[in-house]
């Protein structure tokens, strides 16, 4: 299955999926715009390991300490 969050973002930029677009989207879209499952996914891609969080706001705190470069 594919990941539309990726797809999205590989349209637009050629390939080249990082932190910041992925909060641009999580932050500017509707929250059930994509799946949990899809973020997590689009996540893990970025990040190049696996993300597994349980919740949106979860989410929300991980992606944003990714872009911080916070542990």
């Amino acid at each position: 299955m594919e990941n539309r969050i990726l797809a999205r973002l590989e349209g637009r930029l050629g390939g080249q999926v990082s932190l910041i677009w992925l909060l641009t989207l999580f932050t500017v879209l509707p929250l059930d715009a994509y799946t949990l499952e899809e973020w997590n996914g689009a996540l893990s891609e970025a990040l190049g390991h696996r993300v597994s969080c349980p919740s949106y706001r979860a989410l929300n705190q991980y992606l944003h300490r990714a872009v911080l470069g916070v542990q």
